[in-house]
């Protein structure tokens, strides 16, 4: 089964990457007195897995996209030890990191959640921290916030979005800014992300999500750019939970081929190599971030002019008017 979602709460809607599918499903973990393992930062901004416990604060920083490799620890140990315990536990990774947990437990929890993410690949933890040294260092202050796919310009226009203690606000979409310019590029993932052997429309979990850029012509209604989810409901569990929860959403049934045609490839597909990532990270130590990124990455003139009125373009809506231009030219 295959739905387009979203939160009817706006604020955990414009706090998450696309349309905050996880803050309602883990409320009702949180009501049944359990657990909800998902990617977070800690103290340093390092992406690991954490346990989450109730509702408050600090799920709020789960929220949103984060592009780098978490680290799981003994996530898989505890997560294991509360199933012995008969307690709910949901948890919330990549496709690989979902099966390597089923693989671990080695038999089905009933009390057991899994939401796999569709992935594009996953970038070194060491190319995060050179950015976040560099940011640091570039601003003179510690950051204080960190959104990936911030909706500075609304949802299709997602910017990384970095706040220091100082006051200052750093923006920069995947045009410019070098983590995302990375990521998208092709150039720093996982050697075993461009050949993902979990890319097929089945998956190990009870759901699936990716983004949803495509919602008007999904369901014929207006776009306002504030983001949808894409959500591959995989067994009966988990459309028994949905129903229990259906209340705190938007939901719209969808044909899974159209959302997966239109909005998917990447559930089938890997990422395609760059020609140049092995020389990427070899060569990561020798060279100041902006040099090493612009050495093997093309950031022209061009990309830094467009990225420089891009805020006026929003105000102006240009860009809604040339995504409009780009939909027509597409449906004609």
């Amino acid at each position: 089964m295959a739905y387009i979602v979203r939160t009817k709460n706006q604020s955990d809607l414009m706090q998450s990457t696309s349309g905050g599918f996880s803050t309602p499903l883990a409320q009702w973990f949180f009501s049944k007195g359990g657990s909800v393992w998902t990617a977070s930062y800690d103290d340093n901004w390092n992406v690991v897995h954490r346990e989450f416990t109730e509702d408050g604060i600090e799920f709020s920083k789960t929220r949103g996209s984060k592009y780098v490799q978490s680290y799981l620890g003994d996530t898989y140990k505890k997560i294991l030890d509360e199933l012995k315990r008969n307690q709910w536990v949901c948890f919330i990774g990549t496709t690989c990191q979902v099966y390597g947990l089923k693989q671990f437990l080695k038999k089905d929890y009933e009390k057991l959640i899994t939401v796999d993410l569709v992935c594009h690949g996953t970038p070194s933890p060491k190319l995060w921290k050179k950015y976040l040294d560099f940011q640091t260092k570039k601003y003179d202050s510690k950051i204080t916030e960190i959104n990936f796919r911030n909706k500075t310009y609304g949802y299709h226009s997602g910017t990384m979005m970095l706040r220091f203690e100082n006051g200052k606000k750093y923006t920069g979409s995947a045009r410019v800014d070098y983590m995302l310019k990375s990521f998208f590029s092709e150039i720093s993932s996982r050697p075993s992300c461009y050949s993902c052997k979990f890319k097929n429309v089945s998956r190990v979990s009870d759901y699936t999500v990716f983004d949803c850029w495509h919602m008007g012509e999904l369901l014929g209604r207006k776009d306002d750019d504030k983001g949808y989810t894409n959500l591959l409901v995989h067994t009966d569990k988990g459309s028994e939970i949905l129903k229990e929860i259906s209340s705190a959403y938007e939901i719209f049934p969808v044909n899974i081929q159209k959302a997966i045609g239109l909005d998917g490839i990447m559930v089938c597909n890997s990422a395609i190599p760059n020609k140049n990532r092995q020389y990427f990270y070899a060569n990561l130590d020798e060279h100041d971030l902006p040099d090493h990124i612009r050495k093997y990455i093309k950031i022209t003139k061009k990309d830094e002019l467009l990225e420089s009125i891009k805020g006026m373009a929003y105000k102006m809506k240009v860009i809604e008017l040339l995504r409009k231009i780009k939909n027509m030219k597409k449906r004609g």
